[in-house]
C-alpha cells in the first residue's frame, strides 16, 4: 500500500508537502499473510526518520503487541509493527487498520537553544514582510499550527538561498512555474525541506522553477547555498517563506507537524540574537 504524505497547505505558506511516494523514495505499510497469521512491516525508504501511528481492531485472533502503536522508522529501516494470529480453528482473522505518518521523530523536542543562520548569503539585503506575532491585521497568513511561527523574508527573484541550520534534505520540488494570489495554487510552489540534527524540519517555500541545487539525502550545513528564491504558488509577490515544523500526535491520534519558534543569528552564528519585526530592513554580515 502506497499513500502520499500530504501536509495541510494554507494560504502562503511554502507548498511544502513531503512528497514520499515517488519513483526513489516511499514509505509504506506491507502485509504479509500465512493460514494463521497476518504481519504488518512499516518500510521507510525515505532519506527521512519517519514518525507513524498505527491501529488495528478486529476480532478472532491475538496479537503480540498493543493495538495501537507510535513508532519511529529511521530512514532505510524496515520495522515489524504486530503480528495477529488465529485464535480458532474455525473463525479467520477479520481485522481493519488504519495509519498516519510524518517526517520527524515525536519523541525528540526541539533543540530551544539551536542558532538559525539568516538564509542568505553575506551582504544580502532583505525586508521582513511578516513575522511571529505579525501586527499585518488582515493580511497576515501565519495564523495555524503549522505556520504560527514562520516568517517571510522580502528578496527579489532569483537571491541565492541559504541553509539555515545543518541538516539532511528531504524532499525538494522546483518545477512549478506559476504564482499568484490564487487558492488553485495553494499546492503549486516550490520548495526545499530540511530535517535538522534534532528532527525538526526546515523549510524554504516559494524557490524559483529549477533552481533547488540540493537533493534529497544531502547532507547540508549552514551557509550552504541550496537554491534560489523565487515566487511560485499561492504568494502575493516575491519572497522566501521559512518555518520549522516538528512532528506530533493530535488528539484524534493522527500524526501531524506542529510550527516551532527559532532564533536567528548572523551566518557566523555569533553575538545577539536578532529580533524580527515586520518591515525590518536586515543586511546580512
Amino acid at each position: 500500500m502506497r499513500i502520499l504524505l500530504i501536509l495541510a497547505l494554507l494560504v502562503c505558506p511554502p507548498t511544502a508537502a513531503q512528497d514520499f511516494d515517488n519513483n526513489e523514495y516511499s514509505f509504506r505499510i506491507q502485509q504479509y499473510k500465512s493460514t494463521k497469521t497476518v504481519r504488518f512491516l512499516a518500510v521507510n525508504d525515505t532519506p527521512a526518520t519517519v514518525t507513524l501511528s498505527f491501529k488495528v481492531s478486529g476480532s478472532h485472533f491475538s496479537a503480540d503487541k498493543d493495538l495501537l502503536q507510535t513508532l519511529v522508522i529511521d530512514s532505510g529501516a524496515t520495522l515489524e509493527i504486530i503480528q495477529l494470529t488465529q485464535v480458532t480453528r474455525w473463525d479467520p482473522i477479520n481485522f481493519q487498520y488504519r495509519y498516519s505518518f510524518q517526517p520527524g521523530n515525536v519523541f525528540m523536542a526541539p533543540d530551544k537553544h539551536a542558532r538559525y543562520h539568516l538564509p542568505f548569503p553575506k551582504g544580502t539585503m532583505f525586508l521582513v514582510v511578516q513575522e511571529p506575532g505579525s501586527s499585518l491585521g488582515a493580511l497576515i497568513t501565519h495564523n495555524n499550527d503549522l505556520t504560527r511561527y514562520a516568517v517571510d523574508f522580502g528578496v527579489p527573484e532569483g537571491t541565492l538561498v541559504t541553509a539555515a541550520r545543518e541538516g539532511v534534505v528531504i524532499a525538494t520540488k522546483d518545477t512549478f512555474t506559476e504564482g499568484r494570489p490564487d487558492p488553485a495554487l495553494n499546492d503549486k510552489g516550490n520548495y526545499v525541506s530540511i530535517m535538522h540534527p534534532d528532527h525538526s524540519i526546515g523549510n524554504y517555500g516559494h524557490l524559483a522553477p529549477r533552481s533547488v541545487l540540493v537533493k534529497p539525502g544531502q547532507r547540508v550545513y549552514a551557509g550552504d547555498a541550496i537554491a534560489y528564491s523565487g515566487n511560485t504558488g499561492f504568494t502575493y509577490g516575491p519572497h522566501l517563506h521559512f518555518d520549522v515544523r516538528r512532528a506530533a500526535v493530535s488528539e484524534a491520534g493522527e500524526v501531524i507537524h506542529l510550527s516551532v519558534p527559532m532564533n536567528f543569528y548572523q551566518r557566523d552564528g555569533a553575538g545577539e540574537k536578532i529580533e524580527i519585526v515586520d518591515g525590518m530592513l536586515i543586511k546580512t554580515q
